[in-house]
């Protein structure tokens, strides 16, 4: 019986060993938040709600030149001179090609050499009507052989200056169809040239935004390989659909101080502006990322800061980032010392010292 006391007296003097450990703890963790929620933290802050903005409508195109000139054959002949090569830049004037047309230069001497007697005759008999020693029907006979002598040597020289071609225009070469030795015939493209120094932008947009883009408004163009955004002005809206993409073609304009670093065929998007939307917006400093996972430090009911994820759209103003989910109007985002507070502290909301207000 003696045993059986003093084991159950243990038992009593543990339990409430272990009361006494249990509410002295509680009493601590209560006055550890009691002294947290006294001692707030004050941070800059920022109360969310919808903002009207522009609605932007993205078309992705490409850059074109104004200037793309195909050069073709005028006569038949060899290629006995070509030293151009595809992507080689071009200056107007500048010698391309050379054929080779034997059959053009026999046509042009004897072209000449009727134009020689032909002239010679037409001046003899010039003399002799003057001094009224032939009729008129013999000198109006004589200068119309003349003239006709004149146009054919015309003709051949035109035909024997198509042996040497030239650039009609500054520019690159995109395409070659000829080689050394080739046999061109009338009409055979040879160059294709493309100028760089007038380019424009085409893009295509579904039929049901056509009434909301007009002919001379403005549109901001986006060049993300060469990290570079210039503005546009829209020249033209095709008036006609596309039956398989129900698409429209628009095109728009560029500034020639805009063309630096732009190339032909260069991929970009157009950004138009249809209207306004309704967005909500923070801050960009108030994104942070913690543990891999994008998100706002805000405060909650109890006045204690929660790390919420959020799924962040694009740069606004270059200020504030757009919200697409993850808040709602109303609450209050922590804007500054993100790198003093964390999850559990409680702040005091200063919106007066947001950094990023409106």
């Amino acid at each position: 019986m003696r045993k059986k006391r003093i084991f159950y007296g243990i038992l009593t003097t543990a339990f409430i060993m272990a009361v006494l450990s249990l509410s002295l703890s509680g009493c601590s963790e209560k006055s550890a938040y009691k002294e947290k929620a006294e001692n707030k933290i004050s941070a800059a802050a920022y109360k969310t709600e919808y903002t009207s903005m522009p609605n932007f409508l993205k078309s992705p195109g490409n850059t074109d030149s104004l200037n793309n000139t195909a050069i073709s054959a005028h006569i038949m002949g060899y290629v006995v001179m070509e030293d151009v090569h595809q992507g080689q830049p071009v200056s107007r004037g500048e010698l391309l090609l050379k054929l080779s047309a034997p059959e053009i230069a026999s046509k042009y001497y004897a072209a000449k050499a009727g134009f020689v007697d032909a002239k010679k005759t037409f001046d003899r008999i010039k003399r002799l009507y003057a001094e009224n020693s032939v009729s008129r029907q013999t000198y109006d006979n004589t200068l119309m052989q003349y003239n006709v002598a004149k146009a054919d040597l015309n003709e051949a020289g035109s035909y024997l200056n198509y042996k040497n071609i030239y650039s009609p225009i500054n520019g690159i070469i995109v395409k070659k169809n000829i080689s050394m030795g080739d046999l061109v015939a009338p009409g055979q493209m040879l160059l294709m040239i493309q100028g760089v120094k007038n380019l424009e932008f085409k893009t295509s947009v579904n039929v049901k935004y056509y009434d909301k883009i007009k002919n001379g408004g403005g549109v901001n163009l986006k060049f993300s390989s060469i990290n570079k955004t210039i503005k546009g002005k829209i020249t033209s809206v095709v008036r006609s659909a596309s039956p398989y993409s129900h698409s429209v073609l628009i095109r728009i304009s560029i500034s020639k101080s805009d063309m630096d670093g732009l190339m032909p065929g260069m991929y970009g998007v157009a950004y138009f502006k249809i209207g306004m939307e309704k967005a909500l917006i923070v801050p960009k400093d108030a994104v942070v990322r913690r543990l891999g996972i994008t998100g706002v430090y805000i405060e909650g009911k109890s006045g204690r800061v929660m790390f919420q994820p959020v799924n962040k759209g694009p740069v606004y103003k270059k200020k504030f980032i757009v919200i697409l989910n993850g808040l709602n109007p109303g609450m209050t985002v922590i804007t500054g010392k993100l790198n003093k507070i964390d999850i559990g502290d409680y702040v005091s909301p200063d919106f007066a010292a947001a950094s990023g207000n409106k």
